[in-house]
């Protein structure tokens, strides 16, 4: 028998060609695209935000400027009614580049560590002459010299002179810190170590006087503790300095040209500075 052939129904036939969703092709890279529109917009965003805080800063340097402009002293901070005034203009924010600020600011507190240090020392030293008489009259006059002396020079010589290497851009006063600094390096280890009646309350003069005064030998202990630890700070923040030294162009060919130019603009010693380089 002949069976008749059923006539499907009008959009039979797209009902089972529709029964999965068609594929899409190209969907993936078009979600690549979008994913890398994306990661440039962000990075877009991201040099804004960037730039943005770079103006906010140049708003405050120059603010900072018309407030400052007149680099009136302000340091060290000295009471009104004091007959003394500040000798130096000290503002780290407003003369210091943001990219060196914290390295100045560490080397500026391992100086007021250094002035601790010294009055640390002179007070343990005054201790001593107080506890055991003119036996300790040399070690408390050369403290009481050593904080009266080094305290201005090492802020002047190395702290000073970094302050101003930075912010002049000037390769002759790195080098001139770099030789300070040294020297108040060699200070520290000598300090530590504490050579009897050499004015510092080191370890050899605190074992000493433990024999005689335990609370003054404690103290001296402490006070070389603290020197040592002067002493290897220094160390750190010198071999960090050197780095951004090398990585700034820095070098000792414009340190001679610099030290050059401005020896060589007095008529007077100028010959005699250029043939001595």
């Amino acid at each position: 028998s002949i069976f008749p052939l059923s006539t499907p129904a009008a959009g039979g036939y797209s009902s089972s060609f529709n029964s999965q969703p068609p594929r899409q092709y190209g969907n993936e890279e078009n979600m690549q695209k979008q994913k890398l529109v994306e990661d440039e917009f962000r990075k877009r965003e991201e040099d804004l935000e960037r730039r943005e805080h770079q103006l906010r800063d140049e708003q405050k340097r120059l603010e900072d400027a018309r407030v400052y402009g007149d680099r009136v002293p302000n340091f060290p901070p000295i009471p009104k009614f004091f007959p003394c005034t500040p000798c130096v203009y000290h503002n780290i924010d407003f003369d210091i580049p943001p990219e060196h600020q914290v390295t100045v600011r560490r080397v500026f507190y391992h100086w007021q560590f250094t002035v601790f240090c010294y009055l640390l020392n002179f007070i343990v030293c005054f201790g001593m002459i107080c506890a055991l008489g003119t036996e300790a009259g040399s070690a408390f006059g050369l403290s009481l010299l050593f904080a009266g002396l080094f305290i201005p020079l090492s802020f002047l010589t190395w702290y000073r002179m970094l302050y101003n290497a930075v912010r002049q851009d000037s390769s002759m006063r790195y080098m001139l810190f770099f030789f300070t600094y040294g020297f108040q390096i060699l200070v520290s280890g000598v300090a530590a170590l504490g050579v009897g009646g050499g004015g510092f309350a080191g370890w050899i003069t605190a074992f000493k006087t433990m024999e005689k005064n335990k609370a003054l030998g404690v103290l001296g202990i402490l006070v070389s503790m603290c020197w040592c630890l002067n002493c290897l700070v220094a160390v750190v923040l010198i071999m960090q300095i050197h780095k951004t030294y090398r990585t700034t162009g820095q070098s000792m060919e414009k340190a001679s040209g610099e030290f050059a130019a401005s020896a060589g603009s007095s008529r007077n010693i100028g010959q005699a500075v250029m043939r001595s380089l």
